[in-house]
C-alpha cells in the first residue's frame, strides 16, 4: 500500500489500493462464478429483558465489530452469499452456549432456609414472627410443607384492626347488658337518688373491670387461614432470574415463594 516507501500511506495511495483490490475481486468472481458481498449484523437485547450473561460486544469482536454489551454490530465480508447462513448459525450457537445456558436461577439467590407461618396462627402470633425476625412477608405452609398462601404486614394490620373493632363492640355490648341488669335490680331497693347513683357507679365500674378480665382470658384472634392471601403464585427453584423478575413485575409483588421443581414444597423465598 505504501508505494513510495516513505513509511506513510497517503490518501492517494489508499485509493489506488482499494481500486486494485476491487479489480482483483472482480476477476476472482469471474473465475469462480461466485459473487462477493457484505453482511451487516446488528444485535440488541430486547428492552425490559435482563440477560446479564449476554455480551454482544465480545461476540462480534472476532469479526472486527463491537459496541455495547447489550447492543453491538459488525460487518462481515463474504466470499459468497451462501456463507451468510453458516456465520449467523455459528453466532447463535455461541450465544446460546456461552450466555443463555449459563443463566443464574432463583435457586442460586433465594433466601433459604426460609421462615414460614402456619394456617392456625393468630394475628398476634404472626405479628410476633414479623417483629422477632424483621420480615415483611411470610409464606404459609400446611403440615406437609406445601405452600398454601402468603401473609404480609398489610394483612396483619388489617386483621388486627378487625379484631380490635370486634373486641370493642363486644365490650360495649356486655357493659350495656350489665348496666341494664344492675339498674333493674336496684330500682326497688334504693330510694335515695344520690345513694343509688353512687352505688350503681361503683358496681358499673366493677362490671366493666370484670368484663375486661373476662375478655383477656379468652383466646383472642382468628386463624391465619381465614385472612391470608390464597392462590398465590410460586416459582420453581430452576426458574431463571430473568423470568422471576418478569413475574414480579407482572404481578406487582416484591417477593414470591420458591418451591422444589415439580412440587409445591417450600424451599426458599
Amino acid at each position: 500500500m505504501d508505494t513510495d516507501g516513505d513509511g506513510r500511506v497517503s490518501f492517494e495511495e489508499f485509493v489506488v489500493f482499494c481500486d486494485d483490490v476491487e479489480e482483483r475481486q472482480m476477476e476472482q468472481d469471474k473465475i469462480t462464478g461466485n459473487r462477493a458481498s457484505t453482511m451487516i449484523i446488528i444485535g440488541r437485547v430486547k428492552a425490559g429483558v435482563s440477560v446479564k450473561a449476554v455480551n454482544l460486544n465480545r461476540l462480534f469482536q472476532p469479526f472486527g465489530g463491537g459496541g455495547h454489551a447489550k447492543a453491538a454490530s459488525t460487518t462481515v465480508r463474504l466470499a459468497d452469499e451462501s456463507e451468510a447462513g453458516g456465520i449467523l448459525q455459528g453466532l447463535v450457537d455461541e450465544l446460546i452456549e456461552t450466555s443463555l445456558l449459563a443463566q443464574p436461577t432463583v435457586g442460586d439467590f433465594m433466601t433459604a432456609p426460609v421462615l414460614s407461618a402456619h394456617p392456625t396462627m393468630t394475628e398476634q402470633q404472626v405479628e410476633d414472627l414479623f417483629s422477632r425476625y424483621d420480615v415483611r412477608a411470610l409464606p404459609v405452609v400446611d403440615d406437609q410443607n406445601d405452600v398454601i398462601g402468603l401473609v404480609t404486614y398489610k394483612e396483619v394490620a388489617a386483621a388486627k384492626q378487625r379484631l380490635w373493632n370486634k373486641q370493642q363492640k363486644r365490650l360495649e355490648r356486655e357493659t350495656k347488658q350489665a348496666m341494664e341488669a344492675l339498674l333493674e335490680r336496684n330500682t326497688t331497693t334504693i330510694t335515695t337518688a344520690t345513694t343509688a347513683t353512687r352505688i350503681n357507679g361503683d358496681r358499673i365500674d366493677e362490671m366493666r373491670r370484670k368484663g375486661k378480665e373476662k375478655a383477656a382470658g379468652r383466646k383472642l384472634g382468628s386463624a391465619l387461614k381465614g385472612w391470608m392471601k390464597q392462590h398465590v403464585r410460586v416459582v420453581d427453584a430452576s426458574t431463571t432470574m430473568a423470568e422471576v423478575e418478569a413475574i414480579l413485575l407482572a404481578n406487582d409483588v416484591g417477593c414470591i415463594p420458591v418451591v422444589a421443581d415439580g412440587t409445591n414444597q417450600l424451599v426458599g423465598m
